[in-house]
């Protein structure tokens, strides 16, 4: 179990997750744990306001892209 997760960890921290806009620049870069932490208290503290905020981010057509440590990427 402790085994499982380091690994978890390790994979969450070695990914990084960037916003693009609809032009292509990058308007924010963070690691993926990093991320994930702030979408979970966005989600406890205004729930309202980031779903909005991701509605609002899918109409207009930003991505997210999470690269790895390969350098590898997935755009979603």
């Amino acid at each position: 179990m402790n085994e499982q997760l380091s690994d978890l960890l390790a994979t969450a921290t070695d990914r990084v997750v960037t916003v693009k806009a609809p032009d292509g620049h990058a308007l924010v870069e963070a690691k993926l744990l990093h991320a994930v932490i702030a979408a979970a208290v966005g989600i406890v503290v205004a729930p309202r306001l980031t779903a909005a905020a991701a509605v609002t981010a899918l109409l207009k057509g930003f991505r997210v892209d999470m690269t790895g440590t390969a350098g590898e990427s997935a755009a979603a």
